[in-house]
């Protein structure tokens, strides 16, 4: 009995976290690890929050069953209407007799919801503690991570721009968190960073916030997050973009105002917000902090930078240089058929920000103003919208998600954001990353189940670029496509095949036959096809296999190709004890040819592992819990390349052709 209780704890702990990591696979398919603005903390920490405090389907809101992925306004108001016009929900798997919820759709929502106790205080006072500590609990997080390798940063003197902090990056946070209040603070210091003790961090965060209590939907003192409308006007963070889920990501689920704990040092507000109401809710928030970023003269800076880098004398000059204060507000209200909404804020800095593209914002105060929507149209669902900046800029994002049939759902997009749209709080869909501006395009997607087994599913986006963006002197444009086959061949064995190609135009520079160098235009083009096989061998091991090739060509140049294998395995050779380990060889013929694969790791680390070259990457992850209140991660990475001598460039240049990190978690519960 108690080996049976054992093994069906190992196999529900494994499921939850393997639909939680796949979720995350899928968010992370359309972001370059190499993009100065890519971090995915903020998202890591939604999803995985979500899973371990998981949604009391009887109880949570309309607008809280739409934070979960692949949850759209037709399913919640399902669940929603099942739970009060028939009856509670005794189990997970009854949310199945809720119209529109099939298997699939249980399945992704397995690992963030319950049914609750039953134990739970209703209606008690807000001066009754227990109201207060009803679900509640205490965590604390350390973590030290570290490259092993010397860096050519740490060799190099302070006056010379060396690294000014030692080489490990640590982190820690502690946090309160019950069903109607979160107390927070979480803290940083970045490899090369220095360090003066216990409140000598270079990155503090703290919030108090109240949640769910009753009319007062959210109160947050401190640092928060805003997730409006379509995310056009106001957005922190990254969101579920284009991949394999090709239905459900492009239509925004609003998550309002958000208690931010993330690390990530430059996507949040810094003050005081508040959501108040019923059908009818009022959002007004404040926020004033500072920013570092890169000085032009004493009056005059560059916009605010992403990374938190505060490691050399240069970084540490333009720490906090710049002031920044944003205020706003959002008016939304339910209607039987849907949602509507307006959202609009200021920002003003204390010293000039410019740019230099003629169309990005410069100056020292800006506002944007935008309406959204989200409505029921028989089996359709319509959504999108519009806002407008200072400058007079526009912008629009409309689309419908439907089913066709029983088997087929479709997804349609249109976007338009204009060259002079300047909405630097906003993070729009598209294919630039970052605030929407100066794109065009139409997306579509399709996903069609041949049966229980066996789903098909595809999607295209052409888009264009009105006018020149960095790298280019004229317009552009593009279009790329995905298509996925997922089999089920049965409970313990699955496997999938994806292919996806970009064509995009991008700019050269070729030689005439008069020695004049010259620009020209040609299509750049990046395709990948992937399989993807596994097997659930026992209820203590799983194996996976993915092979990938690459064919890339870029403007004015010669095909380049790369390849990538791993197998995968995860072992739970008890119910505390899980590891995870892979194997991965790579042969890429450049940097163009690069190839990604997500990785497990530390809790709240999220890992886009980048291979190029020639090489092999082995990591090792053990998650360990020795009690109840207890819980160990370890991980340990290798990557070994073949044909270089020197990894990487600059102050992180590594001499040897071998790098290895190494991080330890330890998390607390009380």
């Amino acid at each position: 009995m108690l080996f049976a209780t054992t093994i069906a704890f190992g196999q529900a702990k494994d499921s939850t976290r393997s639909e939680v990591q796949d979720d995350l696979e899928d968010a992370l398919e359309s972001f370059d690890p190499n993009d100065p603005n890519f971090d995915t903390e903020q998202l890591t920490q939604i999803l995985q929050d979500l899973a371990s405090n998981p949604l009391n389907i009887n109880r949570a809101t309309t607008d809280n069953l739409l934070l979960i992925p692949g949850i759209n306004l037709q399913l919640a108001r399902s669940i929603v209407r099942y739970r009060d016009d028939v009856k509670p929900f005794e189990s997970v798997n009854e949310l199945m007799e809720a119209r529109g919820i099939g298997q699939a759709t249980l399945e992704r929502m397995r690992p963030y919801i319950t049914v609750g106790t039953g134990l739970e205080l209703g209606k008690a006072l807000y001066t009754d503690y227990r109201y207060w500590t009803s679900g509640g609990g205490f965590e604390v997080f350390s973590r030290y991570q570290q490259t092993l390798q010397d860096q050519a940063g740490y060799n190099r003197p302070d006056s010379s721009g060396g690294y000014l902090g030692s080489p490990v990056q640590y982190y820690q946070r502690f946090r309160y968190r019950s069903d109607h209040l979160s107390v927070n603070l979480t803290q940083q210091k970045d490899a090369g960073e220095p360090f003066a003790g216990t409140t000598g961090f270079d990155y503090n965060s703290w919030h108090i916030a109240l949640e769910n209590n009753g009319k007062l939907r959210d109160l947050v003192v401190g640092d928060y997050a805003l997730y409006f409308g379509q995310g056009m006007v106001l957005w922190n963070g990254r969101t579920f973009g284009k991949g394999r889920n090709v239905i459900g990501t492009i239509n925004r689920s609003s998550r309002g105002v958000r208690p931010y704990s993330s690390s990530q040092e430059s996507d949040f507000y810094r003050g005081a917000a508040a959501t108040y109401g019923g059908k009818l809710q009022l959002t007004g928030f404040y926020s004033f902090r500072k920013q570092s970023a890169s000085s032009i003269s004493a009056d005059t800076t560059r916009s605010p930078q992403e990374d938190g880098f505060h490691r050399t004398e240069n970084e540490r000059a333009q720490r906090k240089n710049l002031k920044q204060k944003v205020w706003g507000g959002r008016l939304r209200m339910e209607f039987p058929f849907g949602f509507i909404g307006a959202t609009g804020y200021q920002t003003s800095f204390d010293k000039i920000v410019t740019s230099s593209s003629q169309y990005d914002f410069s100056g020292q105060h800006t506002s944007v103003l935008g309406i959204d929507y989200t409505i029921l149209a028989g089996p359709a669902i319509l959504f999108g919208e519009a806002g407008r900046s200072q400058n007079g800029g526009l912008g629009f994002i409309s689309g419908l998600e439907t089913t066709v049939g029983r088997n087929t759902e479709l997804t349609i997009a249109y976007r338009n954001y204009a060259r002079d749209f300047q909405s630097i709080l906003g993070n729009g869909f598209g294919e630039s990353s970052g605030e929407p501006q100066n794109e065009e395009g139409v997306y579509i997607g399709l996903r069609h189940a041949l049966n229980n087994n066996v789903t098909v599913s595809a999607y295209f986006d052409q888009y264009r670029f009105p006018a020149p963006r960095f790298g280019t002197s004229q317009p552009t444009g593009g279009y790329d496509w995905l298509g996925l086959v997922e089999v089920t061949l049965n409970r313990d064995t699955q496997f999938y095949i994806q292919a996806r190609s970009e064509i995009e135009d991008d700019e050269y520079e070729v030689t005439d036959e008069f020695g004049r160098t010259r620009t020209g235009l040609d299509k750049a083009q990046r395709s990948t096809l992937r399989a993807q096989f596994q097997y659930q061998v026992n209820p203590k091991i799983r194996l996976r296999t993915r092979g990938e090739v690459v064919r890339s060509r870029k403007a004015g140049e010669d095909v380049e190709y790369g390849y990538l294998m791993y197998q995968d395995l995860r072992y739970i050779p008890a119910d505390r004890w899980s590891i995870d380990t892979r194997v991965s060889i790579f042969d890429t013929d450049s940097f163009d040819t690069r190839l990604y694969q997500f990785e497990n790791d530390l809790l709240y680390v999220l890992s886009n592992e980048v291979l190029f070259n020639q090489g092999q990457r082995l990591y090792v992850l053990v998650n360990y819990e020795p009690w109840p209140y207890l819980e160990l991660w370890a991980k340990f990475g290798i990557t070994i390349f073949e044909n270089e001598q020197r990894i990487s460039s600059g102050l992180n240049e590594i001499e040897g052709n071998k790098r290895s990190d190494l991080g330890l978690q330890i998390r607390l519960k009380i």
